[in-house]
């Protein structure tokens, strides 16, 4: 008997808890978002832009470009973007999708994520747009 009761606990609490620690994590991203929108940098910045899904992006991490100027477009975006697949350094198994105006990027470039500043025009919140920074070339 105390056996089952326990496992029911076990399974309760850790139903709620996971709902709680995912109801931070969205608010968490909520605020990263907000803080990036309002960060004031001017948009004639000549750092080049890119665009990602929300849930893809790591900010301010360094990444390696592993596939460049993919066929795929993603729904909802101008046809100006390219789709590019880039692999995190401190996670290389997690890869993501990159999209650059067409030649921004190269394979096995070496780039930095930088804050999130802000969203494309009529595109429904589903991307988000990122500073890029030029690392060194990957393996060096």
């Amino acid at each position: 008997m105390s056996d089952d009761s326990l496992r029911s606990t076990s399974r309760r609490s850790f139903v709620k808890y996971g709902a709680l620690s995912t109801g931070a994590l969205v608010g968490a991203g909520g605020a990263t978002t907000n803080v990036g929108v309002q960060s004031g940098e001017s948009d004639d910045d000549p750092v080049k832009q890119g665009v990602m899904y929300p849930y893809q992006l790591t900010p301010e991490r360094r990444a390696t470009v592993v596939e460049a100027g993919l066929d795929w477009r993603a729904d909802r975006l101008d046809e100006v973007y390219q789709a590019n697949v880039i692999a995190y350094d401190h996670a290389p198994s997690y890869r993501a999708f990159l999209f650059t105006p067409a030649a921004t990027v190269e394979a096995d470039q070496a780039i930095e994520l930088g804050t999130v500043r802000g969203s494309p025009a009529a595109d429904g919140d589903r991307f988000v747009t990122v500073g890029l920074e030029s690392g060194t070339a990957a393996g060096e």
